[in-house]
């Protein structure tokens, strides 16, 4: 039974160090902006409504503001700074959820993030080799940043729906 335990302990261990060699492999060289994290997160605690609207809100206004003789290279490049501020985010979030979780819980959610990474890196592979080549790589950051952004939005609600629960009671014996 102990050696079946210490299997059911390694397999959510595993997963999560897969998840964060997994995440760490995504991680844009750039670092988190101060100025853009405040940016977003002003945005996102407007209401979960306006939340979708705040994706792009670093991006786009960077890549209206670069040279136009070098947009394409902006595209990619603002495309993945607002991408390290989601990142960053999610990061947080997914540890916060991982905090109200049992272990069994923890380890599905470790692969179903895995599952959602693959999914996110696919889609957005497959819909920038279905672009025209000048534009494929700036699409293709465009996509990155929509997926890890709306994954954030939706495992930040997820954490916070949890974390808004009463804990339980304790378990009442009756005599």
């Amino acid at each position: 039974m102990i050696a079946a335990m210490r299997g059911f302990l390694v397999v959510p261990i595993g997963l999560a160090q897969v998840l964060g060699a997994a995440a760490l492999a995504q991680v844009p060289a750039n670092p988190v902006q101060s100025a853009d994290r405040i940016q977003v997160a002003n945005c996102v605690r407007q209401g979960l409504s306006a939340s979708p609207a705040c994706i792009g809100l670093v991006a786009v206004p960077c890549v209206r503001a670069a040279a136009s003789t070098d947009r394409a290279q902006a595209e990619i490049s603002c495309a993945r700074r607002e991408e390290a501020v989601w990142r960053e985010r999610l990061t947080l979030a997914t540890q916060a959820l991982g905090r109200t979780l049992d272990a069994g819980a923890r380890s599905q959610f470790a692969a179903l993030q895995l599952a959602w990474q693959s999914y996110a890196v696919q889609k957005c592979a497959f819909y920038g080799a279905a672009q025209p080549p000048a534009r494929a790589a700036g699409l293709q950051a465009g996509c990155e940043l929509r997926e890890v952004a709306e994954r954030a939005l939706e495992v930040e609600r997820f954490a916070e729906g949890r974390s808004r629960r009463p804990p339980a009671a304790p378990p009442r014996i009756i005599r």
